[in-house]
């Protein structure tokens, strides 16, 4: 498995530079085959919650909903105005939460994925991120070839005062 990172940066308004990065990544012998039995392209490998996104795709569907009915009524009525409206004031509100959703997952890799930088820093750090994180998606399907089968674990007999150390730090918060 490897990881493509193409590194750009355009003109943005008012002189500032914007930096882009596009990541893919390129499967090498029986990986796909193992994408696909175990459904990892559609695993999450890095979660971002944006509820403000979310929500400005709910007002941004619902407002282009307006432009959308006047538009489609004025082709084919009332009638057929409504559910056309509905339709592509949903595809808005998605193709908005899409474009701008930090959630990273494999399928976003496998075909190819853009990512918008604020800065050089930022930049560096999505990187570093998505390198980390493919590794440890090559482990884990490095450990999916073996998930068949029966492992037998010793598991090590602890002393009482460790065994009190291990069951405080599991009941008492940090």
């Amino acid at each position: 498995m490897k990881i493509v990172l193409k590194r750009s940066q355009t003109q943005g308004m008012f002189r500032r530079v914007r930096f882009k990065l596009w990541g893919k990544i390129e499967l090498e012998g029986d990986e796909q085959k193992i994408i696909d039995r175990y459904d990892f392209d559609h695993a999450v490998l890095i979660r971002h919650l944006q509820d403000d996104l979310r929500r400005w795709s709910i007002i941004i569907g619902f407002v282009s909903f307006v432009p959308f009915f006047f538009l489609f009524a004025g082709m084919a009525g009332r009638a057929i105005g409504i559910p056309l409206a509905s339709v592509a004031s949903i595809f808005v509100g998605w193709f908005f939460f899409d474009r701008f959703r930090e959630t990273i997952y494999v399928k976003d890799l496998l075909y190819g994925r853009n990512f918008r930088c604020k800065s050089i820093v930022d930049l560096a750090t999505r990187e570093h991120s998505l390198k980390v994180i493919i590794s440890y998606l090559r482990s884990v399907m490095e450990s999916a070839k073996n998930w068949d089968g029966t492992e037998t674990v010793e598991v090590p007999k602890l002393d009482p005062e460790t065994a009190k150390e291990v069951m405080i730090k599991r009941i008492v918060p940090r």
